[in-house]
């Protein structure tokens, strides 16, 4: 998270918005010598992406000076009113700013006067509580910044809820619950007025639900209305206590994202207030991806939207698959962003594509490594038959049985204007494995401007990530998952040390195969983590390795070589293409190898290596010089802009088959499985928190871990013992599961041996 990157810095120009609606949501905001941040709250508030609210200031008794700034802003807009009141404290001004909403009014949204929204959060909120009509009240994840910086994501329990107040401000309420239970009512301040109402919704039975998304940034100030409540902390916990003495830890059920979802569910309908936007001048592109992490297929995605003119395309991104997508923010950059995942259920995925597509005037839609995406598609396509939809695959995994992105594609081949790929042994893969005839390759590139090893001190940089000088650095950067097998390049490492003793190995990346890592490596290695600037890794590096089982080509293939390193890869995917003698080497990957084949392998990268250090100064000239020819970002991009325009322009002439939605319907029975299994690795991986009913009952404990190392800020360090805890209950469950398995395998061999014996003796009686 960037904290520096906060919402509401200008005011962006929105479309019109063609279909005029009375107000379906209320933003109160009590409003206290509040002059200084006003200005970015009100940029925000205008920003949303969601049109049919207003905004209700409640002037809570400020000073003269102050409320000068806001007596200007709120004459920019009708959908703004403005009251004041004396001095009574923000509940008896939210109370006040309640009792004004417009009949029309659906949904209160409270704000307080210095805090910042994410442009799409009223979106997103209306939305999840409009798809789960059970839920009374919504929340977001919440940035908190100012006097601290930190992400506020914990999983809430009504147990939990009763101790510490997880909710924010920043709710949305159904205005019939609050007005039920008497909204605020405290007249007295600097209270904890807020989280004794959730209190008081949950206590009537009206069910919480929290958005996963980052959509609230929070500022903390020592002057805030929090830190006067908790100066006032045992008068102010009064009514908290009162309130939440009486409430049942299953009082209500909590909705909270990502989730399973239904098995198998139809598609459902829901009566909403939605906006019908004006065409904007600009091509609108709709793009559809599973996540926004850091890696070579998201990499070239931002690179593609980022780069392409922004007074010819505008961008739209939706997300599938349940992630904190740590590149969210610089895709926020370059256009509209929601993580579907973070406030939709599954099923309702279809419903929100097909709005965007509608009420955005959306001009294409491009596909990328997104099952969903891909089996969404000929619904959408019966729907918008002049809509072209492309696709950009990255590999093709043929040890799936389902040929991965490949069977994807080419069941929906008939609705897809052209599939694109990032290299040539795809292309051949997708036309030869699964009868692709409309794949062209478009090579990704990079950029040489920004990996430029003038641009870098290397002495400087080796001080910083506290790297040996005087040595051979060999870096992997890649993410620690299965795939890209790091332990490999650990025992590649280790033998390469043994006869160039001058060596030293980097790793860069994070991934579910980081404690492995963290066991297997010694002195000689560097682990790094996830990092924001790959660029100065390659500029202490004389090597990249590669070993990874499953590639297209990679985005740090590219990086390496235009950084003047060479690079010594698989030869999976189309790395073939871009790696040979001249700038590095390429090693047989074997995908069902032997251990002898295996070790033959390992030998191999060592062998090659060396050659590459040998002739180091050589090589690192060949390599630049390769990509500056042939494979920049540039390129890339002017390939891509003639794509998009000749698909918009001639799709509306190709004749279309007979579409067949119910290709949609199977797949969503399909997902469910994998689905479940990216929501509980979401829970366990950023919340210590287990969804699975057998391991359910740890999740107290891992919650009360975590809260005491966050006092004792050792946060990094309990990570450690936590994945140690967390391995050590896997080899206790699977050591139980063996001992099992052995007294049963005994018992049946006792049976074989004794069938055995009977059958020998007896055979000569039969005979």
């Amino acid at each position: 998270m960037n904290f520096q990157k906060i919402p509401g810095t200008k005011l962006m120009k929105q479309n019109e918005v063609l279909n005029k609606e009375k107000p379906v949501i209320s933003i109160i905001t009590p409003f206290y010598n509040s002059g200084a941040t006003i200005k970015q709250t009100y940029y925000s508030v205008l920003n949303q992406t969601y049109p049919f609210f207003e905004w209700i200031i409640i002037n809570d008794g400020s000073k003269e000076e102050e409320t000068k700034v806001i007596e200007e802003l709120v004459k920019t807009d009708q959908r703004i009113r403005y009251v004041k009141q004396e001095n009574k404290g923000p509940s008896v001004a939210r109370d006040y700013g309640i009792s004004l909403a417009s009949p029309t009014t659906k949904y209160i949204f409270f704000l307080d006067s210095d805090d910042i929204l994410n442009p799409t959060m009223l979106e997103c909120l209306y939305w999840t509580l409009e798809t789960h009509p059970d839920a009374s009240f919504a929340y977001t994840s919440l940035v908190n910044f100012g006097q601290r910086n930190f992400l506020w994501e914990k999983y809430l329990t009504i147990e939990h809820e009763k101790e510490e107040n997880l909710i924010n401000i920043a709710t949305m309420v159904k205005k019939e619950d609050l007005l039920e239970v008497g909204c605020f009512g405290i007249k007295e301040k600097s209270m904890y007025e807020d989280w004794n109402l959730w209190l008081k919704l949950i206590k009537a039975r009206k069910k919480p639900l929290r958005v996963s998304a980052p959509l609230f940034w929070y500022r903390e100030n020592q002057s805030g209305e929090f830190t006067r409540a908790q100066t006032n902390h045992e008068n102010a916990m009064k009514y908290v206590k009162e309130t939440a003495k009486d409430i049942e830890n299953d009082q209500v059920e909590v909705i909270q994202f990502p989730r399973y979802g239904d098995d198998y569910a139809t598609c459902k309908t829901y009566d909403l207030v939605l906006p019908d936007y004006k065409k904007d001048k600009r091509k609108t592109i709709l793009y559809i991806f599973p996540w926004m992490v850091v890696g070579g297929a998201e990499f070239f995605n931002l690179e593609l939207i980022k780069r392409l003119p922004k007074d010819k395309y505008r961008a739209i991104i939706l997300t599938t698959t349940p992630n904190r997508n740590p590149l969210r923010q610089e895709f926020e950059d370059y256009g509209e962003v929601y993580d579907l995942s973070s406030f939709l259920d599954r099923i309702d995925y279809q419903t929100f594509i097909d709005y965007i597509i509608s009420s955005r005037k959306v001009d294409l839609v491009f596909l990328s490594n997104t099952e969903y995406g891909y089996y969404v598609t000929p619904y959408l396509k019966s729907k918008y038959p002049t809509i072209p939809f492309i696709d950009y695959v990255h590999s093709v995994d043929l040890r799936d049985t389902r040929g991965s992105f490949g069977r994807c594609t080419k069941d929906i081949d008939p609705y897809l204007y052209g599939t694109y790929c990032c290299n040539h042994f795809t292309k051949k893969q997708l036309q030869k494995n699964f009868n692709k005839e409309k794949v062209e390759t478009v090579y990704i590139g990079t950029d040489p401007e920004r990996f430029n090893i003038n641009n870098y001190d290397k002495e400087e940089l080796l001080e910083k990530y506290n790297i040996p000088k005087n040595k051979k650095i060999i870096s992997f950067i890649a993410r620690l998952s299965d795939e890209k097998r790091p332990t490999m390049f650990i025992e590649i490492a280790k033998r390469i040390h043994s006869i160039c003793p001058d060596t030293y190995f980097m790793i860069a990346g994070s991934g579910p195969l980081m404690p492995k890592v963290k066991m297997k490596i010694d002195k000689h290695f560097q682990l790094l983590g996830m990092i924001d600037h790959p660029e100065e890794i390659y500029a202490i590096s004389d090597l990249t390795i590669n070993c990874s089982s499953l590639e297209g080509l990679a985005l740090t293939s590219y990086e390496s070589l235009s950084m003047g390193v060479p690079v010594i890869s698989t030869d999976v995917g189309g790395q073939t293409e871009l790696i040979d003698e001249s700038v590095g080497d390429i090693v047989h990957y074997h995908p069902d190898a032997t251990k002898e084949i295996f070790e033959k392998e390992i030998d191999e990268y060592v062998e090659k290596s060396i050659r590459v250090l040998s002739h180091l100064d050589k090589i690192k000239k060949n390599c630049r010089k390769k990509i500056v020819n042939h494979f920049t970002l540039n390129q890339m991009i002017l390939n891509m802009e003639k794509i998009f325009d000749d698909a918009i322009s001639k799709e509306k002439n190709r004749k279309m088959p007979v579409i067949d939605t119910t290709i949609y319907e199977l797949a969503c029975e399909s997902f469910h499985t994998s689905y479940s299994n990216y929501t509980n690795d979401y829970y366990e991986r950023n919340l210590g928190v287990y969804l699975t009913s057998t391991t359910s009952k740890y999740q107290t404990f891992y919650r009360h871990m975590r809260e005491k190392l966050e006092v004792l800020n050792a946060t990094n360090e309990g990570k450690d013992v936590i994945e140690f805890l967390r391995s050590f209950k896997k080899v206790v469950k699977e050591l139980v599961f063996c001992l099992i398995r052995l007294v049963k395998a005994s018992v049946s061999s006792i049976v074989i041996l004794y069938k055995v014996i009977k059958r020998v003796l007896t055979k000569p009686f039969r005979n």
